[in-house]
């Protein structure tokens, strides 16, 4: 089985669009006078401080696969028709996973404990922007070290929850990338704590000639 990577510091900018837009801010529409605007970047400056990006990714080899399964080196298997057809031309695949750390999450949590739902809301935009801008930076980076092998990532990725590709799924995240070195827990549920990470696989290709 390959050997897990970490990366400590994720190099993101604040995703200031996204944000805006995750809060329904037309950036082109949406009015604001200065005095909000400049209360609005202040507190997403604050709240960015707050977010420690780091991840972790392991790459496993393919070892069987059916339209409903995928087998991977490491002895286990993934039940589901959307990971079956997005490895369909994999002979391995990646399985990362990002957080931004607790620290905006305990931000988010004390402007509700003050009656600042307004700043709470601004919080939890930016950790869940940021955390989706470091996810996406480790994909372009692990594209980028697999394009040096000869090899490219699938265009898409997936995340455990969406579609046939069940939520229970981030119980192998968890292990697999050793999450709670980073202090992430899992709980009954399996909804990551902090909430604020984020995991997904994608297929590695040897592309066509």
């Amino acid at each position: 089985m390959s050997k897990l990577n970490t990366i400590t510091s994720i190099p993101v900018a604040l995703p200031e669009r996204e944000i805006l837009f995750r809060m329904k801010f037309n950036v082109h529409k949406t009015e604001m006078d200065d005095d909000y605007r400049k209360k609005i970047a202040s507190l997403m400056s604050r709240g960015f401080a707050k977010c420690d990006p780091k991840g972790s990714w392991i790459i496993l080899d393919i070892t069987g696969r059916d339209e409903s399964s995928v087998s991977f080196d490491g002895g286990f298997t993934i039940q589901s028709d959307s990971i079956s057809r997005l490895l369909a031309r994999s002979e391995s695949a990646v399985f990362m996973g990002v957080t931004v750390g607790a620290g905006i999450v305990d931000l988010a949590r004390e402007a509700i404990e003050k009656g600042d739902g307004s700043s709470a809301v601004i919080f939890d935009a930016v950790g869940s922007e940021t955390a989706e801008a470091a996810i996406e930076w480790l994909n372009r980076f692990l594209g980028s070290e697999l394009r040096r092998k000869g090899k490219v990532l699938t265009p898409m990725r997936f995340s455990a929850g969406y579609g046939d590709f069940l939520l229970e799924n981030q119980r192998l995240f968890y292990e697999l990338l050793d999450l709670k070195r980073f202090g992430v827990s899992l709980t009954e549920s399996c909804i990551f704590t902090p909430e604020k990470t984020v995991t997904a696989i994608a297929g590695v290709e040897t592309p066509s000639a």
